[in-house]
């Protein structure tokens, strides 16, 4: 019997299902085809040449990172073992100056030993081979033999006595007070007393200073002190290196003099230091302020803590040390080191107003608003805005690799463990709390990348890299990962280095170390049903684009609708881009010519004519091994140009074009082809399943017969039809031999129709495949068959 199908679009990409299995808007390959549910399945868009960013010899395991500072100044950053480069979208090199030297910038592999984040005009750096640690040749300053007499409360018919020992030797001096004099119980006529009888007892070396009513005393050599005051110990205290009580501290003393405050069952913390400040020079009264311990490190060694690159007003950079704060209160125990102290960075991150730092399994956070800050402010209370260092808690060991903000909260990778960071309104010491979510190994080495709702992550599986798409579920709050690679398990090669996502055309794309020259992408599209409920994915569509035999993918970002790549070719690294905005044209023109490499005539050399030959001959600022095409454009000066006209190359050199003809005055696009194609799965006949949708039929014999596709705004494709073990047979479609009612002389011609070509042969023995590999646009909206189907029984 005679029947017929349609497959209703061309837009979700390839499947390695079998083919009875896939959706019938599944394809067997699709290279350098963009799925677009607005505009069909498409040729990808072209890329622009923007300019060579280092030429040969030129590294290929630079890092790099993209600051995305507003609307007019984005830049890209390289790395490269021992060197920092910046460049802006236009390709031109920024002045970077590097007062401090270049030797954290050192590492045998950049691409992976670098995370970067960039905080308005400032980018910290993180090497992540480099182990941190503190400073241990500046310790807090320390300060001599010394103690501090208050002398608290006077009473009358006291003996107010200090005893010094000193090595072997004791030193004793007293004070009684008289039993009727009110003036000889003051507290300043007791003190000034004891401070005269030390001056003339104490040996040489020290000293006996009164400020007000305390009394200062300080050796050349250590000494301990004790003091009697006849009434209890509630009316003279002595603070020689520790103190009970803060209230047992004068309120005079000399400057700098620190002691530690041990507290007692009275307060609600444990000891921290004071030191005493001065109102002023010529006034003995002061405060005391809580202080770091003496004699201790409190200082990070900088050199091993992340670097900055400065954006400086006058547009240039500088790579620096970061001045990173010290410890300012407390000591090892009350104010402990970060817990990323001798352990390298990880990750470097901006969450919540605090810059965060992943080491082992621990995530730390600075003061909040303080990025340079990972010290407490205070050790008497934990405050709101004091860093968070917290660890994660797990059976299994939990290398925290990763750190992505999502979804108000933060999600941690670690190599087989998933951690959400959940702290409420607000990232307090107090509130921060990690919990396991979700058990699924993730590439260590390639960075999670966050898209709307969903962070995306790339799982190594042996010789292949599979992505999955975390989310929370908001009816259960429950957390998964699907993997969005699950029909194509073995279509991402290993060795995956980076993933990126653009939010604005819903799209991922991933670059693999075993494919150097080409691009996976993954459209997607979720979409909310006519009658309401849940949010379902519509499209979900993989995909592969090639950039040439000579291309290797360094890195790829999206900016915006943008997507801009570093890729290393014959002569450098150059930097390139791709637009993929829907409905995308050329300047005054309504279609989009399609040569990668693009530049145009006003980028290109002279151009000299040889009247003899009658060529022109002009360079192009690059070298390409493939073959370049010369195009028509047109532009604001030349309203009346022709566009799509192709003028003969007559030779190609190293940078050099020779084409036919004068094209002085004329604009024109150079650039390299590229062909798209787009190979259909094996048709099935289908017939309706009980439970809805449809089934393939196993039995019977398919004859096709022809195939249909309806096409927009196309110039030019051609359909291959290969039948096993007979030759290619092609089936070209040309606006010049379709017709076309409207025709401008010269110019190509884009129209919207259908086209149709036989096949004549089994459905299960026959390949056919759209291929566009000309400049000319092509869209292809859906497509349809007709065939013979034979069974030799009927189906009950």
């Amino acid at each position: 019997m005679l029947v017929s199908s349609s497959i209703p679009n061309l837009v979700n990409g390839v499947s390695q299902q079998p083919a009875a299995l896939r959706l019938v808007t599944q394809c067997e390959e699709q290279v350098n085809g963009y799925s677009s549910v607005v505009e069909g399945l498409r040729k990808r868009p072209p890329t622009k040449h923007i300019a060579l960013l280092i030429a040969d010899p030129a590294p290929t395991n630079a890092f790099q990172h993209v600051i995305n500072r507003d609307r007019n100044e984005r830049y890209i950053v390289l790395i490269t073992d021992g060197d920092l480069r910046v460049f802006d979208l236009e390709g031109v090199e920024k002045t970077v100056a590097f007062p401090d030297g270049k030797d954290y910038l050192t590492a045998a592999n950049p691409k992976e030993s670098f995370r970067c984040v960039t905080v308005a005009d400032h980018t910290f750096v993180a090497n992540t081979t480099i182990q941190t640690a503190m400073d241990d040749t500046d310790l807090t300053p320390t300060r001599p033999a010394e103690a501090l007499v208050n002398v608290k409360a006077g009473n009358y018919g006291k003996t107010y006595k200090l005893t010094v020992k000193v090595g072997s030797s004791t030193y004793t001096v007293s004070k009684q007070t008289s039993n009727t004099d009110p003036l000889d119980i003051d507290t300043v006529k007791i003190a000034t007393d004891l401070t005269t009888s030390l001056g003339s007892t104490l040996p040489s070396g020290f000293t006996a200073t009164r400020y007000g009513n305390a009394i200062h005393i300080q050796g050349d050599q250590d000494f301990s002190i004790s003091g009697e005051d006849g009434y209890n110990g509630n009316a003279m205290f002595v603070a020689k290196g520790v103190v009970q009580r803060f209230s047992d501290l004068p309120a005079f003393g000399p400057e700098g003099f620190v002691v530690e405050v041990a507290g007692d069952q009275t307060s609600s913390f444990d000891n921290y230091y004071v030191k005493f400040e001065k109102k002023d020079a010529n006034d003995s009264s002061g405060v005391w302020r809580e202080t770091v311990k003496p004699g201790i490190k409190f200082k990070l060694d900088e050199s091993t803590m992340p670097h900055i690159l400065v954006r400086e007003a006058d547009g240039t950079f500088t790579f620096k040390v970061a001045e990173w704060d010290g410890r300012e209160v407390g000591d090892e125990e009350q104010a402990p080191e970060p817990s990323f102290v001798g352990a390298a960075i990880a990750d470097i991150f901006f969450y919540r107003n605090r810059l965060g730092l992943l080491a082992d399994e621990s995530v730390v956070f600075s003061r909040a608003g303080e990025y340079f800050n990972y010290w407490p402010t205070t050790v008497t209370a934990v405050l709101d805005s004091d860093p968070v260092d917290v660890a994660v808690s797990h059976v299994k060991v939990s290398i925290l690799r990763h750190a992505v903000p999502y979804n108000e909260s933060l999600l941690l990778f670690s190599d087989q463990t998933q951690f959400r960071l959940k702290a409420g309104d607000l990232l307090t010491p107090k509130t921060a709390a990690i919990n396991a979510t979700t058990e699924f190994e993730a590439s260590p080495r390639v960075k999670p990348v966050g898209a709307g709702t969903s962070v995306f992550f790339v799982v190594e599986r042996g010789q292949f890299s599979s992505v999955r798409e975390y989310f929370v579920d908001p009816d259960n709050d429950s957390n998964d990962a699907s993997d969005i690679t699950a029909h194509v398990p073995k279509y991402i090669p290993g060795n995956a280095f980076k993933i990126a996502a653009s939010t604005n055309e819903d799209v991922v794309i991933v670059l693999s170390e075993d494919d150097p020259g080409g691009l996976y992408v993954y459209k997607y599209l979720w979409a909310q049903g006519d009658t309401g409920g849940a949010v379902q994915k519509l499209q979900s569509s993989w995909s592969r684009w090639t950039f040439g035999e000579d291309a290797t993918l360094l890195n790829a970002d999206f900016v915006q609708s943008e997507l801009f790549l570093i890729v290393k070719r014959p002569g450098g690294i150059y930097l390139e881009k791709m637009s993929l905005e829907a409905g995308a044209t050329d300047p005054m023109s309504t279609w989009q010519i399609a040569l990668d490499r693009r530049i145009t005539d006003e980028e290109c050399g002279t151009i000299t004519y040889d009247e003899e030959s009658d060529t022109s001959t002009f360079t192009v600022p690059y070298d390409e091994a493939g073959t370049l095409q010369v195009v028509t454009r047109r532009d604001a000066f030349h309203p009346d140009a022709i566009p799509g006209v192709e003028i003969e190359v007559v030779t190609q050199g190293v940078g050099e074009l020779t084409v036919r003809g004068d094209v002085r005055g004329t604009p024109f696009f150079v650039g390299l082809k590229y062909a798209m194609e787009y190979t259909f799965s094996q048709v099935f006949y289908r017939e309706a399943s009980p439970g809805g949708g449809t089934s393939s039929v196993s039995g019977g014999r398919l004859q096709l017969l022809y195939f249909t596709v309806t096409f927009d705004k196309s110039g030019y494709f051609r359909a291959e039809v290969t039948p096993v073990g007979r030759a290619t047979r092609t089936y070209v479609f040309s606006p010049r031999v379709a017709g076309a009612s409207e025709t401008i002389l010269g110019e190509p011609i884009i129209i919207s129709d259908e086209f149709r070509w036989p096949i004549y042969s089994r459905s299960n023995q026959v390949v056919v495949k759209l291929i566009n590999d000309s400049f000319l646009p092509s869209r292809f909206l859906s497509a349809e068959w007709e065939g013979q189907y034979t069974i030799r029984s009927k189906r009950v």
